[in-house]
């Protein structure tokens, strides 16, 4: 899970909410698997970490690419989920927060994926300067963080359901978001932690909250991710950085 929302018991406690199968979750993974697949090319190995276990899309991904993925996660119940599916020989994990992580000694990585973790840990910045010890040379951290200017919060403003972008709802609250980012923020805080941007981009169109698109065909919501190819970043849902250190 991306973890590090307080102590361990919230871990548990959004970590069951991860777990669940309602139909607008099923929306999101499907999304979230989409949003993998188009920039998974972008993860560079052998040795490749994961903050947070999620929704679980990137761990067979990188087990299929690289024949290992290592994870962290503040969720021991993740964690067993994770080494339920996939066993010791393809996958290890730390039980960690990430500020608290540090890895063996001698093990750095070539590419750090942290997907949906800065939304939710208490100082992004603190973060990001600890992963850059455990990266080896010329390895590259993987971030993708929601977007406040997307279409679908843009929207809701409009429609007076939401004051400002940058407000978290109740869902975000249930989930353990802290913060959305818009591109500017995004910026400074990896440029204010010691990274040069090597790509940025965004990803997925989202027109609507999960719940109500339950209907949409798996075609239509795969097309919402492409199409975030030939479109501004500002207007999509999350915004994608690939960074490494600057000095």
């Amino acid at each position: 899970m991306n973890a590090e929302y307080g102590d361990r018991q919230d871990l548990e406690v959004i970590a069951d909410r991860y777990k669940n199968r309602r139909p607008a979750h099923v929306i999101a993974t499907k999304v979230l698997t989409y949003d993998m697949k188009k920039i998974a090319p972008l993860v560079e190995g052998p040795l490749v970490l994961e903050l947070g276990y999620g929704a679980g899309v990137w761990t067979p991904e990188l087990i299929s690419r690289f024949g290992h993925s290592y994870l962290v996660d503040g969720s021991a119940r993740l964690l067993a989920l994770a080494r339920e599916l996939y066993g010791d020989n393809d996958l290890t994990t730390f039980h960690s927060l990430f500020e608290e992580f540090v890895p063996p000694e001698g093990l750095l990585f070539n590419t750090v994926v942290a997907t949906h973790v800065l939304e939710h840990v208490e100082d992004p910045a603190r973060v990001l300067r600890a992963a850059r010890t455990w990266l080896a040379a010329n390895g590259k951290i993987l971030v993708i963080v929601p977007n406040a200017n997307s279409l679908h919060r843009e929207l809701s403003v409009l429609m007076g359901t939401r004051k400002t972008v940058y407000d978290l709802n109740a869902h975000d609250h249930k989930i353990g978001h802290r913060r959305v980012y818009d591109l500017a923020a995004l910026r400074r805080d990896v440029t204010d932690a010691g990274y040069r941007i090597v790509m940025e981009r965004g990803l997925f169109l989202k027109t609507l909250p999960n719940r109500m698109m339950t209907e949409f065909s798996d075609s239509l919501l795969k097309a919402l991710v492409d199409i975030s190819d030939i479109l501004p970043p500002e207007w999509m849902a999350n915004l994608v950085m690939l960074i490494e250190p600057s000095g």
